[in-house]
């Protein structure tokens, strides 16, 4: 028996691999009739950055809330209304270390399927620079599916990778 994918997560950063993914996501999530959930991992920059070793500086909380309002009209952009109602979807924001909240959040919300986007980084700059979705796809326990940018969302894209995701 073949198992069921009734829910799919994209974690999104904004970039255009994340976006792709989206596409193919929503696609996917058509295809199979399964409800889409868009969610970002904000990573505090005031958190890191207000303090130094010399001196700790306190961070206006508007900054803040502006950060957030602005993450929440992203995923908005990507997500909206009538998108959230079609794909039965949520959008969401959690903080905290990327990799880790995407696959807890996965856990969280019995998710069946991970579609994110991947840079495709080799060598040194994948040495350098690491691999959110190369960390999803070590910790998740559930299927994850990765899309590089400019991928072109088509049927024959999603049948084969989708059996090997599932299988």
């Amino acid at each position: 028996m073949a198992p069921s994918l009734s829910r799919i997560l994209v974690p999104t950063d904004f970039s255009e691999t994340a976006d792709a993914a989206l596409a193919y996501a929503k696609h996917l999530a058509t295809t199979m009739g399964a409800s889409l959930h868009l969610v970002h991992v904000f990573s505090d920059p005031y958190a890191v950055a207000a303090c130094a070793p010399e001196v700790c500086a306190a961070v206006p909380p508007e900054a803040r809330a502006r950060a957030l309002d602005e993450a929440r009209e992203r995923l908005l952009e990507r997500l909206d209304a009538t998108e959230e109602q079609r794909f039965r979807g949520t959008r969401g924001i959690v903080r905290g270390l990327t990799a880790a909240q995407i696959v807890a959040y996965a856990a969280s919300q019995d998710i069946d399927l991970i579609v994110m986007g991947t840079h495709g980084r080799r060598g040194v700059a994948h040495l350098l620079l690491g691999s959110v979705a190369e960390h999803v796809v070590r910790i998740a326990t559930c299927p994850v599916l990765t899309v590089r940018s400019g991928h072109r969302v088509g049927r024959e894209q999603i049948e084969e990778p989708l059996a090997a995701a599932v299988a």
